[in-house]
């Protein structure tokens, strides 16, 4: 018996069904079948399940072939049928067994992490092997730009597409990268190598974050109080392998530091590398006095004569393996219809989400998910729509107009928790409704001006030490003689 199931896809997400029959008779003929076996069975016939789904039954069409099928079920049923298919099972469980996590971290903590120590190697990690991107990538473009003599390894997720060809690429959890962890002179990444690697004693950890914090993290959130002890334990001890933690302001240190209990030792006070760039394309368009546009790749032809906006909001949800499909706070369709001619909307949606956009706002909605780096895009963006993300400290690195669409602003600070009043601390207006996103909008140059002296505090207060050389000290810090023993 074979139950017969619908696999539908919904918005990028995979749905299997069983289908229910509501007559209990079925009028189809016998299908025929090609058997696994010579003169087994070869047809199937449509039926009705004890559970009342839609079924295939699998017979033999003659009465040699039905002998020979009930012969092979008594084989299959004997002391020896048993013990063969117990074998043939365990053989097939093998190799996902031996690549288990469970046995690929044995394997790295008694074996990989006895080896020497190679010279040179820097691991780079992105949002979890997810995207060439931030600072990690600026580091790296840094080392390359120097000609330094490093053996680069980037790891990816699941594609290696758009990772850079010079480098080592390795698939995350693969021997070859459990094999360049172990061996690595230092590891670089913005959010975290997989939980319960033991860093090597000659491995120094370069974290660069990813993002200044608003709402509650580490230690300070709810769920990780309500974890068991030995959970607790064990995030800390992922915590604890930090040997330098990328700081930007006063404010990283009394919430990030603070909330991950590292050492005040470890923070290093110079700025997000990812966001030299901003920094340096500010200067040179107060210099020259001339907008700069940086090529993005899902969108080759802007600027088109109208204003960029990137409405870039943040995770609301629970990280999973698979991206989570999402629809946008506020209608797309209506933005479309009455900002058209006047502006670009670029929707970047959190890297573990996936935006779902309305066919009829296409040419003035532009998903740029895709994009690996988020740094272009704020380069590009005349302005930002955004709610409680950590991307506003970054943007306001530019002094360009903000806007926050927070409908959900009380419900967010109570569940989420925040470390400051948005309220209180936003350099630009706060819309609850989609009515008063639009109006914001529509008056885009008052908002500028209105919050020009805001915007400076703000990127005074949240990005005091990003002074366009981070990329440089980290790169100092890799290559300096003393440092790499």
């Amino acid at each position: 018996m074979w139950d017969l199931r619908l696999v539908l896809d919904v918005a990028g997400t995979r749905v299997p069904t069983r289908l229910t029959v509501d007559r209990p008779c079925l009028d189809t003929a016998p299908l025929p079948v090609r058997p696994l076996l010579p003169g087994g069975a070869d047809r199937a016939a449509a039926e009705v399940s004890a559970r009342g789904h839609l079924a295939l039954h699998v017979t033999a069409s003659t009465a040699a072939r039905r002998r020979l099928r009930a012969a092979l079920a008594a084989a299959a049923s004997s002391r020896i049928g048993r013990r063969g298919r117990a074998l043939l099972s365990a053989a097939r469980r093998a190799p996902r067994t031996l690549a288990s996590e469970r046995n690929k971290r044995r394997l790295y903590h008694t074996v990989l992490c006895r080896l020497p120590k190679r010279r040179g190697l820097v691991v780079f990690e992105s949002h979890l092997g997810r995207s060439y991107a931030d600072s990690p990538r600026a580091v790296y473009e840094e080392l390359r730009r120097r000609g330094a003599p490093v053996r680069a390894v980037w790891s990816y997720d699941r594609s290696p597409d758009g990772f850079p060809r010079d480098a080592v690429l390795v698939r995350r959890w693969s021997l070859r990268y459990l094999l360049a962890l172990a061996r690595a002179e230092y590891w670089i990444d913005n959010q975290g190598f997989p939980s319960g690697l033991r860093k090597p004693a000659h491995t120094t950890y370069i974290q660069t974050w990813h993002g200044s914090a608003l709402k509650r993290m580490g230690f300070d959130e709810v769920a990780v109080k309500l974890r068991s002890r030995e959970a607790r334990a064990r995030l800390q001890a992922d915590l604890d392998r930090f040997d330098a933690f990328c700081v930007r302001s006063r404010h990283d240190m009394d919430t990030l530091v603070r909330a991950f209990r590292l050492d005040p030792s470890v923070a290093l006070p110079v700025g997000y590398p990812r966001n030299d760039a901003l920094v340096q394309q500010r200067r040179r368009e107060e210099r020259t006095g001339r907008r700069e546009h940086p090529v993005i790749a899902t969108a080759p032809h802007l600027p088109d004569g109208r204003g960029v906006l990137l409405y870039a909001p943040t995770f609301r949800g629970r990280p999973r393996r698979r991206r989570t499909p999402v629809r946008p706070l506020f209608d797309l369709a209506a933005f479309a219809r009455e900002f058209g001619d006047r502006y670009v909307l670029l929707v970047r949606a959190h890297y573990l989400e996936r935006m779902v956009l309305p066919p009829s706002a296409a040419g003035t909605v532009i998903d740029v998910s895709a994009e690996h780096d988020a740094t272009p895009l704020l380069a590009a963006a005349d302005g930002l729509v955004t709610d409680y993300s950590s991307v506003m400290f970054d943007y306001a690195l530019l002094d360009r107009p903000m806007v926050f669409y927070v409908p959900d602003l009380d419900d967010y600070a109570r569940t989420r928790g925040t470390y400051l009043d948005l309220a209180e601390t936003a350099p630009g207006p706060l819309a609850r409704t989609e009515e008063e996103l639009f109006a914001a909008l529509r008056e885009l140059k008052a908002v500028e001006a209105d919050y020009a002296e805001a915007r400076r505090a703000f990127a005074a207060r949240f990005a005091a030490h990003d002074t366009g050389t981070a990329a440089r000290a980290v790169a100092d810090r890799i290559l300096a003689p003393g440092s790499r023993g």
